[in-house]
């Protein structure tokens, strides 16, 4: 891949969008939420806005379009980890922890988390290190006969439950730091691997776990085998684990030993950092293995967080979850935490894919304790002091609050694009749809001056200034409170003798989308290797078909193939087209070739079986 130059932002909607959504109704009042860096903002409930007819005026725009929709939501949160559970439990009234509970799992009286992580055993954030099988140096116990979660029932369990009574639709997922010592190499929870002979205890160790927590009517979403499996800590539980060995768990003991029990917890592998996404493409390349495997799960101290679109590029049947990053004072201050938070988890996961957002700790006191080694500069959520119950939240309360505010488990990630036709503009979005239609978006101004922009869906806009550094959430209805919420647009084929954009594709491998200085702007497909590939639908020919294919391209090397396959990946080629160096990323030509279509409605896929990186802006047929 080949860095690209920055460019212009400009959204183009699918061919035909504009004929569906002309007459569609003007969307209700806008309830807007206000988080600034001066802190005179925090959460902070706004004047509502409204949409009206768009003037045309020429503010940056953030356009919605919900025809494009992409993953299903499950959910944000953080982690009841034995040290946060045990402040809540012993460090509070029953008031107060009711209070505290509320600011974090209520979205009317807080900020609604509704997908959190249980450690499975301790983790570093814990008053000491434990498993659910602890024994003597040198004994074993295969059968797993002294298995025990009674550590749990004393204070972990009962604040989930109080937090399942304030947030019905809570989901968990859960993660070992550590199996019993006496399944690893260590015959310690410090370092060491899997002993193969105690693959199948370790198997029924999870499966005993969620049925035990089952018991307690706690149902466990998702696992992961191993949290941060390339990470061996030396002062806290961990465990190194290598992927060909997940897959080799997975395909031969949890997923057989999860579907014999009609356990439907999903298994996620990785659990770890943006920088090592080869890792999860070597577990998931197990054929046998690949069935049990539901997706993949992150973290963030290291990398970058478009690692998780190369995954589901490659796996795009499979979920993404982003699974942990602390606060605390190992990051900046609280103007840039809200940056950084904001670009990275809270809009940054999302929009690469990620199902949900989940925070380390929920709670820790304000000198980041209590903790059994690792992290001396993490916090939690909210901090709970130990001496007077006093309970603030973080600055990372905040940036959550903009999604829990707003978006209900089970929304959809839609389209949100921007685009200025005077420079670029650091505006960052994220939007969805929730389930009852209405619309919510999340926006940053990750920038150093304040910014008036308009959000336009439907011919209609409102408009808004963010300052510098803040972060916005914007809500409305989409039809006005006493109507239902409209369907998704159908849109019609597309015509294959106008312009197809071809960053408006329907699903694609590989590529990503990049401003574009070409005629009407827009944006353009890049970042394009060896065997990625764009997949258009319904594509119209009509009734005579087409005899020409013209191309719109730009490179700074040499180019590449193009070749537009009809049907799949591996139909009949149609066209083939030779991609010149044009002397730069944004240097664009036209490429005429001949082409043989027949009539009616195909699917094409536009295939890149060779390429030395270029740029795509649009193709288009003629006769």
């Amino acid at each position: 891949m080949t860095p690209r130059s920055a460019t212009l932002v400009l959204t183009c909607l699918l061919l035909g969008s504009s004929l569906a959504l002309q007459n569609a109704p003007l969307a209700s009042p806008v309830q807007e939420w206000l988080t600034t860096p001066d802190q005179s903002k925090l959460l902070s409930a706004e004047s509502a806005l409204s949409f009206a007819q768009d003037g045309g005026e020429m503010y940056p725009t953030i356009t919605i379009d919900e025809g494009r929709t992409y993953q299903q939501m499950e959910g944000v949160g953080a982690a009841f980890t034995d040290s946060s559970t045990w402040l809540l439990q012993k460090k509070l009234s029953a008031q107060q922890r009711k209070a505290a509970l509320e600011m974090l799992f209520d979205a009317e009286k807080g900020i609604g988390l509704d997908y959190t992580r249980i450690p499975i055993g301790s983790s570093d954030l814990a008053l000491n290190h434990y498993s659910y099988d602890d024994l003597a140096k040198g004994e074993t116990d295969p059968e797993l006969k002294k298995f025990s979660i009674a550590h749990d029932e004393e204070y972990i369990i009962p604040t989930i439950k109080e937090a399942q009574a304030i947030n019905r639709d809570l989901k968990f997922m859960a993660s070992p730091w550590s199996p019993p010592g006496w399944m690893k190499t260590t015959d310690s929870l410090i370092k060491g691997s899997l002993k193969s002979e105690f693959r199948e205890a370790y198997a029924s160790y999870f499966l005993k776990f969620i049925q035990a927590y089952g018991q307690h009517g706690i149902a466990i979403d998702a696992i992961t085998l191993q949290n941060e499996p390339h990470y061996e800590p030396d002062n806290y539980p961990g465990m190194r684990i290598e992927p060909r060995e997940q897959a080799e768990i997975i395909r031969d003991h949890i997923g057989p030993l999860f579907q014999k029990n009609n356990i439907d917890t999903r298994i996620l592998v990785w659990d770890h950092n943006w920088d090592e996404y080869d890792y999860p493409i070597q577990a998931l390349s197990d054929a046998k293995a690949r069935p049990f495997i539901a997706g993949t799960a992150w973290h963030c101290y290291g990398g970058d967080v478009k690692a998780q679109n190369q995954i589901h590029d490659t796996y795009p049947d499979l979920g993404t979850y982003f699974t942990e990053c602390s606060g605390g004072t190992w990051r900046p201050g609280f103007a840039d935490n809200i940056k950084w938070v904001a670009s990275n988890l809270i809009i940054g996961a999302p929009r690469n894919w990620a199902k949900t957002v989940v925070m380390w700790g929920l709670a820790l006191d304000p000198s980041g304790n209590p903790h059994a080694g690792g992290c001396g500069t993490c916090a939690g959520l909210i901090s709970i002091d130990q001496d007077t119950g006093e309970v603030k939240p973080y600055v990372d309360y905040y940036v959550f609050g903009h999604y829990g505010k707003a978006v209900r488990q089970g929304a959809y990630r839609i389209d949100s694009a921007t685009y200025n036709l005077a420079e670029p503009t650091d505006l960052q979005t994220v939007a969805f749809k929730n389930p009852d239609g209405s619309k919510a978006l999340i926006v940053l101004n990750n920038g150093s001056d304040p910014i008036t922009f308009k959000v336009k869906e439907y011919g209609s806009s409102f408009y808004a200034t963010l300052p510098a550094g803040a972060l916005a959430t914007y809500k409305w209805s989409g039809m006005g409170s006493e109507n239902p919420a409209p369907p998704a647009p159908k849109f019609p084929p597309r015509n294959a003798f106008k312009r197809i954009e071809a960053e408006s594709y329907s699903s694609m491998k590989g590529v990503q989308k990049e401003g574009c200085t070409d005629e009407g702007l827009g944006q353009d497909v890049g970042w394009i290797d060896n065997g990625d590939h764009l997949v258009f639908d319904e594509v119209d020919f009509a009734e005579g078909g087409a005899t020409s294919l013209s191309v719109r391209v730009a490179s700074a090397n040499q180019g590449g193939t193009i070749e537009i396959h009809e049907g799949s990946l591996d139909g009949p080629v149609i066209a083939t087209a030779k991609v010149p160096g044009t002397g730069g990323w944004q240097n664009w030509q036209t490429v005429t070739v001949p082409a043989q279509v027949g009539a009616g409605v195909k699917k094409l896929y536009v295939v890149f079986p060779q390429s030395t990186a270029f740029n795509v802006n649009w193709l288009q047929f003629s006769k």
